[in-house]
């Protein structure tokens, strides 16, 4: 399938594909893609785990993998940067080595592309993202995939040509034979600010305005240990931030596909 054809089919599915407009906080109801259904994760096995950067895993997606642990489940993480925005490629890839061994995950994949450079702006071909999901996929057998949504969690262009590479892979026919072992493909929903910095507070609020997917950290303070093996990143304000965000105690996922 041509690009421009998936690209109209992605456009006309996921409104907030193509263009989110300057200024637009999106919340997990403001968010037009998925299927539109409340659904629970459970039984997962194989879990492919796709993210833009070394940290990204301990920073945003920490209680998925715990919880997917919990599952007894398998889980495999595909960094599609280096983070080598400035000169420390090398580093962060040991780093990421280092916080994947302390979470347990059971493999890394940590890809080198010239087409997939760490930077706001650097521009990701939709194409290069789905063909790397896909080999990873495959490679481990994955039946379940968790990404970033539209909004990236924090909006850097990365998180997000991320969501559309992922997006372009579910909805292109050059990957179907691998999508027909994959069950459930779910994002991990952006909230606004407020709730962003409330910390295990918007646990509560999660209960009662999710109307998606909740996933808790078992071990929040696991989650913090793990972003610290992270140490060129491990500045004052990131330090903050996994104390006082949500993302280090619960997970919202939308189902994407399930």
């Amino acid at each position: 399938m041509s690009s421009k054809r998936v690209f109209l089919k992605l456009s006309a599915r996921y409104p907030l594909f193509l263009t989110r407009p300057e200024g637009m906080v999106l919340t997990t109801t403001s968010f037009a893609g998925g299927t539109g259904k409340s659904r629970t994760p459970r039984s997962w096995k194989s879990v492919l785990l796709v993210t833009s950067h070394p940290d990204d895993e301990s920073m945003f997606f920490g209680p998925t993998i715990q919880a997917a642990k919990r599952m007894g489940a398998q889980v495999h993480i595909l960094c599609l940067s280096t983070g080598d925005a400035d000169g420390l490629g090398e580093v962060r890839a040991k780093e990421l080595d280092s916080a994947g061994a302390y979470l347990g995950v059971t493999s890394v994949e940590l890809v080198d592309d010239s087409a997939l450079r760490d930077g706001f702006d650097e521009k990701w071909p939709v194409e290069a993202v789905a063909a790397r999901v896909d080999a990873a996929a495959s490679k481990v057998g994955a039946e379940t995939v968790v990404t970033f949504d539209a909004g990236g969690v924090s909006g850097h262009p990365n998180h997000t040509a991320t969501y559309r590479g992922v997006l372009y892979w579910m909805l292109s026919e050059d990957y179907r034979e691998t999508l027909r072992g994959v069950r459930q493909v779910w994002s991990l929903v952006t909230t606004n600010t407020v709730r962003k910095f409330a910390g295990v507070c918007d646990a509560f609020a999660s209960f009662f305005l999710e109307p998606n997917a909740m996933l808790a950290a078992s071990n929040p303070l696991a989650l913090m240990r793990a972003m610290t093996m992270h140490a060129s990143q491990f500045v004052w304000y990131r330090r903050l931030f996994v104390v006082f965000s949500r993302y280090s105690y619960t997970n919202t996922l939308k189902c994407l596909k399930g």
